[in-house]
């Protein structure tokens, strides 16, 4: 290194040095923290979004009858199917309403009504509702989301209550959202029959396009 003298030479190397051991101890740092994070659980958030595919929303839903005859049975289920092109995730509570469909000259014909007495808001739905509990499972994997029946954990079309965590159900799996009818308020003039519940599972499909 012509023209440079030696305790310049030499002030350049111990600056270089120092910069190098700064690098050193930067990579170590950089390290452990790559374990740590490697190392740790991944939340669910963290596992849906790792799986690859467009985000796409999506909402799976579903229709069943019910009678007079169901009031407090555990009734027939719906089974609500993910498709094949890939996983759904549930992001918020089941949007649940049912509807008059007989007698036609109902009071309240295939006009939506409330699936609990509580709470009401103060306008007119405190005609023909219907008290419920519900199951929700995957069919396709036999996992139960609760140890008994629920009671009214329901979103509204005026409430879309968010899920404490996001649900994963696979492509292809069989969602079967299970009704238990505690009690029906049919005071309508004329009074309903017979009903169509109706079920909706909002979030959003995970597609490979």
């Amino acid at each position: 290194m012509s023209g440079f003298a030696p305790d310049q030479v030499a002030a350049y190397l111990r600056g270089l040095n120092k910069a190098v051991k700064q690098q050193a101890s930067q990579i170590v740092v950089l390290k452990n923290m790559v374990s740590d994070l490697q190392s740790r659980p991944r939340s669910v958030a963290e596992e849906i979004d790792a799986i690859p595919g467009r985000r796409v929303e999506g909402t799976l839903s579903g229709e069943v009858t019910f009678d007079a005859d169901d009031e407090f049975q555990r009734a027939t289920p719906l089974i609500l199917q993910v498709s094949m092109d890939g996983p759904f995730v549930m992001t918020h509570y089941p949007l649940v309403l049912w509807r008059p469909t007989a007698p036609e000259n109902a009071a309240n014909f295939e006009r939506w009504r409330p699936v609990s007495t509580y709470p009401l808001p103060d306008q007119v739905v405190d005609t023909d509702i219907i008290d419920m509990l519900y199951e929700l499972n995957d069919g396709g994997s036999q996992r139960m989301f609760q140890n008994s029946p629920r009671g009214p954990l329901f979103s509204r079309p005026d409430n879309i209550v968010p899920c404490p965590v996001p649900t994963l159900f696979g492509s292809n799996a069989a969602i079967v959202f299970q009704p238990t009818y505690l009690a029906f308020t049919w005071n309508g003039d004329p009074a309903p029959t017979q009903g169509t519940l109706h079920v909706d599972l909002i979030g959003y499909r995970i597609v490979n396009l």
